[in-house]
């Protein structure tokens, strides 16, 4: 059976069905999946109960993964144990390595309310992230939905002005920025000496289907050669523009579903739950953008 393609959004987001992830997938359907993400950069896959070794195996087809015990040692934290066996599984839960609930005093707590913020991930390296894929295993009554923004979309929609202002600028994102604007964890000098910042241009040409789209976030600091408040003005208006609810997707997690996004023309964020009474226990695999490894600013 073809992967049946069904938008979800008027301008992104699609539903794939027809899919059973737990099995190896052809080359047609893989490459039916890859289009689909080049035209909707969100792709939701339901009913996909998936083990972990079959996410990693799925999520390799597209490109190499970013390990979570990589940017473990960058952040200071490759000394904790780990609740998932597999480094390729970024654990986007509210759960300790024993798998109770963390407390609202745990460092991953306050790490976790910057994806509060609207991000794309890794974007505070050099190689950033191509796709992310999500899968849930449990969520919680209430909450915990995810957003998405269409910044390609937003992108079309400035005033020519706008986009000739904005022509060969580029920002810096810090890993250590989102976490310091929601007030919540304060790096060592080592933590953040061990993750220097990355430059990217403030419009990247989206490969997969030839668009310009923004690349913002809450990991931009500031932009390069501008007055800091100014760059931080501008980067602010663009993610306000760039957010507006004709750009913005919100996914409702039912457990098995597989979100598929893709970072260099979206935007995400997570929204609210009560983490300290309910599970939410999410397993994401990350692509590398190896194509942005080689730019400098």
């Amino acid at each position: 059976m073809k992967p049946v393609i069904t938008p979800l959004h008027q301008l992104f987001v699609a539903k794939v069905t027809g899919v059973d992830l737990g099995r190896p997938i052809d080359e047609s359907t893989q490459r039916a999946i890859e289009r689909a993400m080049d035209e909707y950069a969100v792709c939701v896959l339901p009913g996909q109960h998936l083990e972990d070794e079959e996410l990693i195996a799925f999520s390799r087809l597209y490109g190499p993964l970013e390990t979570a015990l990589d940017i473990a040692r960058k952040s200071g934290a490759a000394s904790r144990k780990r609740r998932i066996a597999y480094s390729e599984i970024f654990d986007i839960s509210n759960l300790d390595e024993n798998g109770g609930i963390r407390g609202e005093q745990d460092v991953r707590t306050a790490l976790r309310v910057a994806t509060q913020l609207w991000h794309t991930d890794l974007a505070f390296l050099q190689g950033s992230a191509k796709w992310s894929m999500l899968h849930a295993k449990a969520i919680p009554p209430a909450g915990g939905d995810t957003e998405f923004a269409d910044t390609r979309a937003a992108y079309d929609a400035l005033t020519d002005a706008m986009k000739t202002r904005l022509e060969g600028l580029f920002a810096e994102h810090s890993y250590w920025h989102a976490t310091a604007k929601r007030g919540g964890y304060v790096p060592t000098e080592d933590e953040r000496r061990s993750y220097p910042p990355a430059r990217h241009k403030l419009v990247r040409r989206h490969p997969g289907s030839g668009r310009n789209a923004l690349y913002v976030a809450s990991y931009a600091s500031h932009i390069i050669g501008m007055p800091v408040e100014e760059g931080q003005a501008l980067l602010a208006e663009l993610i306000e523009f760039a957010t507006q609810p004709q750009f913005v997707y919100r996914h409702t997690w039912q457990v098995g579903d597989l979100v598929i996004w893709d970072n260099r023309c979206t935007m995400h964020r997570a929204t609210p739950f009560a983490a300290t009474d309910h599970v939410r226990d999410m397993r994401r695999t990350t692509i590398i953008d190896k194509a942005q490894e080689v730019l400098v600013g």
